[in-house]
């Protein structure tokens, strides 16, 4: 079986190289290659080249594709909101096309932030939808040709984890600025239920083979505030707390509007796959199990430093 990742340099699509790599021939393309890697397979251009797209697609042949390929940065796609349609929606569109024709079955990667938070509890599949930014709205969209198709399914979810190379992700940042010793300004305010890459890259795994069809949320047990979430990576890697400070994301000046609650249920595809999800701070000790066996340092390409001086 030929399973193709989009966005593959990013985050979680090498974190399913790693995955993935073991027992399939992963056909890849992001902006750069990343790693060198046995049945790995790249192809590096720019998705929004329609064109090139349809024609890795005619040559790979994927039996599966996972697009993770996605404008992450909210505020950016407020700003070139046409790139936000192109990539999330268009891109969408030729690759369901391509495998509805060819038989092939696509894993649609999308985001807890399609609600507009006002919610008091955690979000079901089948609530409402109500994107409050281009971003949420432009991947729901790419949501529901998916669905709209029958070629696949959709997940909604929120991972953390260290990012590969100079890029930075959230909890690397969070982890960053403590280590630092630099004011670190948390939302008490927006609350979330993040998963550890490795794991969504697990589950995944496992989804390949059953091949669900449908929208489903794969999440943490349970939500946590950004500043809770903050004060518990300090926690778990015995660092001090002091420079990270409480703050509302009403008082922020921000491009795009962002929801309070982004809280997922997992209890459908946990019903379904018969899997206990772990919670938030399972999430953050594996960040720390990751840095303590050198990992963090041998993807960055830098020298292990003393505790956590990493970033200094």
């Amino acid at each position: 079986m030929k399973i193709a990742i989009t966005g593959a340099s990013g985050m979680l699509g090498m974190a399913l190289i790693d995955e993935l790599s073991r027992n399939y021939d992963i056909y890849a393309t992001g902006r750069s290659k990343v790693i060198e890697r046995d049945r790995v397979y790249w192809k590096c251009f720019d998705l929004l080249d329609f064109d090139k797209l349809q024609s890795w697609l005619l040559d790979t042949s994927p039996d599966i594709v996972i697009h993770c390929a996605a404008m992450v940065n909210v505020d950016q796609c407020e700003v070139e909101s046409d790139n936000a349609y192109k990539l999330h929606m268009e891109t969408t569109k030729i690759i369901s096309s391509f495998l509805k024709s060819s038989g092939g079955y696509m894993i649609y990667i999308s985001t807890d932030s399609v609600f507009d938070g006002k919610k008091e509890s955690a979000y079901l599949e089948n609530d409402l939808t109500s994107p409050l930014n281009v971003y949420a709205k432009t991947k729901l969209a790419g949501e529901s040709i998916v669905l709209a198709d029958c070629s696949g399914m959709a997940i909604r979810t929120n991972i953390i984890g260290f990012s590969r190379q100079d890029r930075v992700s959230f909890s690397e940042w969070m982890l960053k600025s403590i280590v630092k010793g630099e004011e670190l300004k948390l939302f008490y305010d927006v609350y979330f239920s993040p998963i550890h890459v490795s794991d969504l890259s697990k589950i995944i795994s496992i989804l390949i083979n059953k091949k669900l069809c449908g929208l489903y949320n794969i999440s943490s047990d349970f939500g946590i505030s950004k500043y809770d979430f903050g004060l518990l990576i300090a926690n778990v890697f015995d660092l001090a707390s002091y420079n990270i400070k409480k703050t509302s994301i009403d008082d922020m000046d921000l491009a795009a509007p962002r929801p309070h609650n982004m809280i997922l249920s997992n209890q459908k595809i946990s019903k379904e796959l018969g899997l206990k999800f772990g919670t938030p701070q399972d999430s953050i000790i594996t960040l720390k199990q990751q840095y303590d066996s050198g990992w963090l340092s041998r993807i960055k390409m830098r020298s292990m430093q003393p505790k956590y001086n990493f970033w200094k």
